[in-house]
């Protein structure tokens, strides 16, 4: 059962919600707990029951969602964080970042890679490298086509 402290009750099926203000103790029932705002002593009451807890802003979205470099690395676009239901814990400046690098296509050819990209593209081929190598060197090794 999911259960919401809030001081906002809603009336989504399915839900427990109860009043910040009227905690006396853990609903056992539980198996995902949401409280909003700073409310340490239901959290803490329900971390030691073993039930998973979220903190929740005051707007209702949660606070434990991923950064936007976590997102993109689950595989995910930049374009659609923060994930609906989640408070972004990125800056509006990384998100951007985010979300250009995605814009722009990977490089293919491997004489314009950077170093990281370079070394992943000839290790891909089999080719070996030394892994102090500088870029003119790695570049060396991409076989002539």
């Amino acid at each position: 059962m999911k259960v919401i402290y809030t001081d906002k009750p809603g009336s989504e099926p399915g839900v427990c919600y109860r009043l910040l203000s009227e905690f006396f103790g853990v609903i056992s029932a539980a198996t995902d707990v949401y409280v909003q705002g700073d409310n340490p002593n239901i959290i803490d009451a329900y971390k030691r029951a073993g039930i998973k807890v979220s903190a929740v802003g005051e707007d209702g979205l949660r606070l434990d969602g991923p950064t936007v470099a976590e997102y993109v690395a689950a595989g995910y676009q930049a374009s659609a964080y923060p994930p609906e239901g989640y408070a972004s814990r990125s800056t509006a400046d990384e998100i951007a970042a985010a979300v250009a690098a995605q814009a722009t296509p990977p490089e293919t050819d491997p004489l314009k890679m950077t170093v990281p990209d370079l070394k992943a593209w000839l290790a891909a081929k089999g080719i070996e490298f030394d892994a102090s190598a500088k870029k003119e060197d790695l570049q060396a090794l991409v076989p002539k086509e």
